[in-house]
């Protein structure tokens, strides 16, 4: 005060803030009231209301006015100190100048009332004749009224209080009480005399007495004599009676804040003892106390127009605190038809309310549990106003706010947030103002100011592009330590649940909550873990260790059903299941409380489960059995997550994939694109999905495919292809989405729609350029089996993307290492697919292959020798090692894979006795399975049988199975190539008569037979899928060594890249000839 009173802006003539009002509010009720009073009187002279050269001399202030409650207070004050007060000392006369009370509202004018000579009372009544304001005016009435004597202290809307000394006695004796027996007596005692002020003065001292007892550890308050018992009877009558009497609204507000106090108290400390005093104030302002508040309630409607803001402030706290305890007692109280009242009321006499009545008023509505959103609007409205007024820096002498502080603020806040009112205006408005003053917000203000805003869904943002979340982490860091449990809760909470990442202030809260968790509640510490968990620290595995001990240590009896699956999520997305007992705890937990867990926790605790592979089957059973029997309370995002979570954990129940089938087909419209991804790749993974679910999903998201994430879309075309529901349609439809964004797919899930479209055949080429285009640059950040994967995919629907296959190459050098078996064998499989001239590659797989030789399946052993022989990569070692492999493999192999083990020994011309030999079951299996051979299989079984018979081998094919594969083989549709016709006619033309397509005794066809001085020489025109590079194929080099060996004829080569540098026929035969070893002198 004393830095307030010594501003020159408070002098006489110039404005007078709200704050230096209620500062002289306080001077007339203090003890020391003189000696404040003359250095704000002293002060405003020095600045200019008196002249000390005029020769003035001072005069004694006023006595007290015996009618005024500042004199009651007084009274009682000396009665306490016993006659100890300061003296007084003289004040100097000041004249008050009219326009010193320009900037006053009504409240202001009856503070400043209070401290006023005859001389200033003139002033003021000056003054309010001539104001224009009619809520002031009648706020003071005429001078010739008799209330408004000299010693009288006016109370507005004529609601005076006679002094009374027989009534004042008992009130100082009310407030004198030290002890609750003699209080309530000397109101017993004299209650025919208690007027309504020292009611709620005896009302109010009863509360400060109960809890002055609580805070000094005096709780055990009994009430042992039947008599007083009566006497709080009757004085709780004598008030509920009493009510309708009321006439000054300041009477009822103190009536109704105090024993809105005694209720508080009283609701969470009572006994159950009869006899003990909570018990019995309880049963009378709890437990059977709604018709007092509704009596009240009317009473105040009545008087509602006479109330200042700050009474209706002190009414609506009191229907707040007690409402809730009330009700809970089977008691029906409507408290709406007060908060209709204050809306008429305000919308009257908006300017009469400040910001912080405003605020207290929208926190009652929001604890009363109101419906009346208009009132909230009007409020918002009026605080958006002034806020846009006092930026544009307009006076208006009409609207008087005290300024805001941080309490205020957060009042706003969590009234709107809890209320669910939602106005994004609001809130960016009251985050506007609160900028200023974060400096005097403590841990309390920014949890609880971010708290709302979380729970409204809004992060305001500001002009500089930065936004409330930030400002507050700036500002809340450095007093981190002040913050407790619930302030850190709450805190974290709204940032996580706002998806707004703070690392410093998130790594400042985790160090800071760590050796303090104890001191965290159960529901504190889920919310802990769950908002870590969102954004971790940079060590979450510490925190989290940290927290999963401390659960473990306390138990989870004190976790609410929501607490269980808060902390179950939160260790699933973290990842953290190195402690195992955190885990046994929270399964046994759950299992146990089965039957209290709703839908929703039902959903996380299965996801989390199946998030970390988990299993736990007796809590599986019991969630099972709850969510069928609540199945149509489960909201799809539930349904969808629970399926994925039993699917994921292999627990395949029938009965119960039924019910959500069946579920989902009735609310299919309801499911967002998410929850139908969700629900697809769960059913995938049974073992009887539903036709009838995949297809109503698909028919029904053609057209919503653009709401689809990338994710989804991913997921989408992943489980239709494993459930063998891809219908080219639909596929297409997912395939154009795909194309319209590729950057919103990672190189992951690029792999994987590159296999789901590969895998079901779809060789769409906008759609595999654009995923090779978008990955090309990022191979490096797959993992091997991806990168194996991913040829695989482009190889096996023959779209060979060089570029991409190069990149993929170039990114698996260094880490073979890291290849497995299956990613070796794809690997090889699919750069020999695309014909890829690349030996250094098969030989550091060929390397990497010889070290697992025994991880290989019969699958992989197939395809990397093959590879391996048909890019002539025929390393003699990987064939030896991978021959035991293969003879332990053998009947697992399908007749494929028998196929190509045998044609790949064929090419690389290596005898694998453990394989071929006359104790290996090969022919045995061969003859098994004779029926599966597809003709290439029989053709290259042929070839094999050839090459046994042209290494004198004792294994061939018996003679059955050797006519079937020799028909099949012999048995080839033949094609002439341009290229082929174009040399038989330069043959023709040489004087040769080629035999065309002759085939020989093995079997095979030759291009042209060609008789060459008496030797016979065979010609193949050998086009670009004979080589790999410039290198023959496998199958070129086997077959020129076969019908060179087996059929006695030599074979020359014609390649097509040779003969496709000839122009000129003479130039072409003139290679013909270099090529046959005939010489120039012979040819005619």
């Amino acid at each position: 005060w004393r830095r307030q009173i010594n501003h020159h802006h408070i002098a006489v003539g110039h404005a007078v803030s709200a704050t230096t009002t209620s500062y002289l509010t306080a001077a007339a009720r203090s003890p020391c009231r003189s000696m404040i009073h003359q250095r704000f009187l002293s002060s405003a002279a020095a600045a200019g209301g008196h002249d000390r050269s005029t020769g003035d001399k001072g005069v004694s202030p006023p006595k007290p006015r015996a009618s005024s409650s500042w004199g009651n207070e007084r009274r009682s004050y000396r009665l306490e100190q016993k006659n100890t007060t300061t003296p007084m000392r003289p004040v100097p006369a000041v004249t008050i100048q009219p326009r010193f009370l320009r900037s006053f509202d009504r409240d202001n004018l009856l503070a400043l009332e209070k401290t006023m000579d005859n001389n200033n009372l003139r002033a003021l009544e000056e003054y309010m004749g001539n104001a224009q304001h009619k809520s002031v005016r009648q706020s003071v009435p005429n001078r010739s009224d008799p209330r408004f004597a000299k010693n009288s202290h006016f109370i507005p809307n004529n609601h005076a209080t006679k002094y009374d000394p027989e009534i004042a006695k008992i009130l100082a004796k009310i407030n004198g009480c030290k002890t609750i027996d003699d209080t309530v007596r000397i109101a017993h005692d004299n209650l025919d005399k208690l007027p309504p002020n020292v009611t709620a003065a005896f009302w109010k001292r009863l509360s400060s007495l109960l809890n002055h007892s609580s805070k000094n550890g005096m709780n055990d308050v009994r009430v042992d004599n039947e008599p007083m018992k009566h006497q709080l009877d009757a004085l709780f009558c004598h008030t509920m009676n009493g009510l309708d009497k009321y006439t000054n609204p300041v009477d009822l507000s103190n009536v109704a804040q105090a024993t809105a106090s005694i209720a508080k108290f009283v609701k969470n400390k009572r006994r159950g003892q009869q006899n003990h005093l909570e018990t019995v104030l309880y049963d009378r302002f709890v437990k059977n106390s709604a018709p007092f508040w509704e009596k009240l309630q009317d009473r105040s409607l009545a008087l509602m127009d006479s109330f200042r803001p700050k009474w209706l402030v002190s009414v609506g706290w009191a229907f707040a605190t007690v409402l809730d305890p009330v009700t809970r007692c089977g008691n029906v109280l409507d408290v709406s038809p007060f908060f209709h009242g204050l809306h008429k009321s305000f919308n009257q006499r908006r300017s009469e309310f400040s910001s912080k009545h405003m605020g207290n008023l929208a926190w009652s509505y929001m604890f009363c549990r109101q419906k009346i959103p208009q009132l909230l609007n009007d409020f918002s409205h009026e605080f958006i106003h002034r806020r846009k007024r006092e930026s544009a820096q307009v006076d208006d002498k009409h609207i008087i706010d005290d300024g805001l502080d941080p309490i205020t603020l957060c009042q706003w806040a969590n009234a709107f947030a809890k209320s669910r009112h939602k106005d994004k205006e609001i809130f960016q408005s009251l985050s506007v103002a609160a900028i200023p003053i974060l400096c005097e917000f403590n841990a309390r203000h920014f949890s609880n100011l971010a708290y709302a805003c979380a729970l409204a869904e809004v992060v305001p943002k500001l002009e500089d592009g930065s936004s409330l979340f930030d400002e507050i982490a700036a500002a809340a860091s450095p007093r981190i330590p002040t913050f407790d449990p619930q302030n850190m809760a709450n805190i974290l909470w709204a940032y996580a649940k706002m998806e707004h990442a703070s690392p410093d202030l998130f790594d400042a809260l985790a160090k800071e909550a760590m050796p303090r968790l104890r001191g965290f509640s159960a529901q504190q510490l889920a919310n802990l873990a769950w908002s870590l968990a969102k954004f971790p620290p940079s060590s979450p595995d510490g925190v989290f260790d940290r927290i999963a001990e401390d659960v473990v240590a306390r138990g989870l009896d004190s976790f609410t059903s929501q607490g269980l699956a808060m902390l179950a999520h939160s260790f699933a997305t973290v990842g953290h299941v190195r402690n195992t007992d955190f885990w046994d705890t929270l399964d046994c937990a759950a299992t146990a409380r089965i039957s209290e867990l709703g839908p929703v926790e039902c959903s996380q605790i299965a996801w989390s489960f199946a998030t970390i592979g988990r299993p736990a089957d007796d809590l599986f059973h019991g969630i099972k059995s709850t969510v069928i029997s609540k199945m149509d309370h489960i909201k799809p995002q539930g349904i969808s997550n629970i399926a994925w979570s039993f699917a994921t954990l292999g627990y395949d129940s029938p009965d119960f994939f039924e019910a959500v089938a069946q579920q989902s087909l009735q609310r299919l419209n309801e499911f967002t694109p998410h929850d139908k991804a969700m629900l697809v790749l769960a059913f995938t993974r049974i073992s009887h999905p539903s036709p009838e679910l995949f297809e109503q999903i698909a028919s029904g998201s053609v057209s919503q495919l653009s709401r689809f994430s990338g994710l989804d879309l991913f997921n989408m075309a992943i489980s239709y292809v494993k459930a063998g529901h891809q219908s080219e349609p639909w596929m297409e439809a997912i395939a154009n989405e795909i194309v319209l964004r590729p950057s919103s797919f990672s190189p992951r899930m690029i792999v994987g729609i590159a296999w789901a479209y590969s895998s079901a055949g779809f060789r769409m080429p906008a759609l595999f350029n654009s995923l090779s285009n978008e990955c090309i640059n990022h191979c490096d950040k797959l993992e091997s089996k991806e990168v194996a994967s991913l040829a695989w995919s482009f190889a096996s629907i023959d779209y060979f993307h060089r570029p991409l296959l190069g990149a993929l190459a170039d990114s698996s050098d260094g880490r073979w290492k890291d290849f497995d078996a299956p990613s070796l064998a794809n690997m090889a499989w699919a750069y020999a697919t695309a014909q890829e001239d690349r030996p250094c590659l098969f030989e550091v797989i060929a390397k990497a292959a010889t070290h697992r030789s025994n991880e290989f399946t019969s699958q992989g052993v197939s395809m990397l020798l093959w590879a391996c022989s048909v890019s002539g990569h025929t390393d003699r070692h990987l064939f030896d090692s991978l021959a035991p492999r293969a003879t332990e493999l053998l009947h697992e192999c399908n007749s494929q894979a028998l196929a190509n083990i045998a044609w790949a020994y064929t090419v690389a011309n290596v005898d694998a006795d453990s394989l071929f030999g006359n104790k290996s079951p090969f022919i045995d299996v061969l003859a098994e399975r004779i029926d599966e051979f597809d003709h290439q299989g029989l053709r290259q079984l042929h070839q094999w049988n050839i090459w046994r018979k042209e290494i004198a081998a004792d294994t061939v094919l018996p003679p059955i199975l050797e006519k079937l594969c020799y028909d099949t083989f012999t048995d080839q549709s033949l094609r002439r190539s341009k290229l082929q016709k174009g040399v038989m006619s330069e043959l023709v033309s040489m004087g040769f008569h080629p035999q065309e397509e002759f085939q020989t005794q093995s079997g095979y066809h030759l291009d042209a037979l060609v008789d060459v001085n008496g030797k016979r020489l065979g010609v193949e025109v050998d086009g670009p899928s004979h080589f790999v590079g410039r290198k023959p194929t496998g199958s070129t080099i086997l077959k020129h060594r076969q019908v060179s060996k087996v059929d006695g004829i030599e074979v020359v080569s014609v390649p097509y890249w040779e003969l496709n540098d000839l122009e000129s026929s003479d130039e072409k035969q003139r290679y013909l000839r270099v090529k046959l070893g005939i010489a120039m002198t012979t040819i005619d």
